[in-house]
């Protein structure tokens, strides 16, 4: 190989190491050392190769780090002083903050799921009323006659005395909706436990 062009190889290396290792970006003489490795390719570097037996060739190659190109050069960041990057990395997270936004959020669920209790409790203490809907009549045997009923008639059983009087009662649709109260009022309860447990947890 001619000296120019093994040259030019040593620059091309250099330029690598440069963008690589940080090499001062100014115009010097570099000593740059080439050798051949065991697999027959060509190696440069900026220093020589430690445990190395074969033969090292020593070059001196005017170098202008600021002037190399490249991909490497091309997409290699700029170096960025210390207090700089103060300024463009993100804070570090506040630990302290990060407890308080949890216990905030844990203290809101367990306020919500307490609400939802008292209103399930409210709902089926003031759902006793039957609706018109819900209300059936039937015969009933009374063992006197019930002055505030109309159109008692006596009793089929033979009872001296015994009427039987229609009666409003509730109907299945009634039972049906307080069995829906009752069903709401139980989960609302569950998610309160959960809400509690969660709470504790996060409190510790």
């Amino acid at each position: 190989m001619r000296k120019g062009a093994e040259r030019r190889l040593a620059r091309a290396a250099l330029a690598a190491l440069a963008l690589t290792t940080g090499i001062a970006a100014h115009a010097e003489t570099k000593t740059v050392y080439r050798w051949t490795d065991a697999q027959g390719r060509i190696q440069f570097s900026d220093k020589p190769p430690t445990g190395f037996k074969g033969e090292v060739t020593t070059l001196e190659v005017d170098y202008d780090a600021s002037k190399a190109k490249g991909p490497a050069a091309a997409t290699r960041p700029p170096l960025v002083p210390p207090d700089v990057m103060r300024d463009v990395l993100p804070p570090p997270p506040d630990i302290a903050k990060g407890k308080r936004e949890q216990r905030a959020k844990l203290e809101e669920s367990l306020r919500k799921a307490q609400e939802k209790v008292a209103a399930a409790k409210a709902a089926l203490e003031s759902g006793g009323d039957l609706k018109d809907d819900e209300r059936q009549v039937i015969q009933r045997t009374y063992a006197k006659a019930q002055p505030d009923k109309s159109n008692c008639r006596p009793a089929l059983d033979g009872k001296k005395g015994a009427v039987m009087c229609p009666s409003i009662v509730p109907g299945e649709p009634y039972y049906d909706r307080q069995r829906g109260l009752e069903e709401a009022l139980r989960k609302a309860e569950e998610e309160l436990a959960e809400a509690e447990t969660a709470y504790r947890r996060g409190m510790n």
